[in-house]
Parts: C-alpha cells; structure tokens; sequence
C-alpha cells in the first residue's frame, strides 16, 4: 500500500467517514473535508505513529520541503521563491501556490495528497514522493 493510500486509510476515524473513497487525493483537508485545528492536532500523531516521522504543522504546510518553513514568508506572505519550490515539488496541486499567500490561504489548500507527500519528504530526508 503507497503512502498516499495508507493517509486516506489513516484519515478515515479523523473525519468520521466510513470508506477510502470518500477521501479523494485532491481533496482539501480544510475546505473539502472541513478538517479544524484540533484534526490537524490528531493528523499529527497518527502521523507519528503510522509512519514513524514527526511533522509540524508548518512542515505539513511547506510540504517538507524547507528546514525552516519560516524561510519561505518574508512579513507573512510566501516569496516568489518558495511559491516556485512549492509548484515545483507538487505539480499537480489544485491551486498554484504563488507569490503573496498567506499560511492561512495556505493551509486551505492543502490536499490529502500534499500531506502524503510531504510524510514521504520526510521519510526521504527532503524529496517528495507520494
């Protein structure tokens, strides 16, 4: 079973759904599955313990792919830079990152499919691949 699908399998008791189909891969966690802080505290540590890596809620957000997600907002907002990282290493994301998101607008958007990758970024020491 690939990454992607054990997260769906995973996700499942969080959002109380009761088959895989339900939780397509481009879905948004927030927007489509209305995941709230208090999921994303749960997503966490099942993270943890399904896959043995621990990911911060920012590192969900950068998609693993920043050592410091910090580094990629100058006053808040995403540079130019890591919009292009971003688009670079999920090419397939539902909406562009680009320049100016906020991490708000940010954690919006992200995907059961982008969560996927960014576990397998960690588990791969940087490169992801759901």
């Amino acid at each position: 079973m690939n990454i992607e699908t054990r997260v769906r399998q995973m996700l499942l008791p969080v959002f109380y759904l009761p088959s895989i189909e339900e939780i397509k891969p481009e879905a948004s966690l927030v927007q489509d599955l209305g995941a709230e802080s208090l999921d994303f505290v749960q997503i966490i540590y099942l993270i943890e313990r399904e896959f043995g890596v621990v990911l911060q809620p920012d590192a969900i957000m950068s998609g693993a792919t920043a050592e410091d997600p910090e580094m990629m907002f100058l006053d808040g907002k995403l540079t130019r830079e890591a919009a292009d990282l971003l688009n670079k290493k999920f090419p397939g994301h539902k909406v562009p990152f680009a320049e100016g998101m906020t991490k708000h607008t940010i954690y919006l958007a992200i995907t059961v499919r982008d969560l996927a990758a960014a576990i397998s970024a960690r588990m791969n020491g940087g490169e992801p691949h759901a």
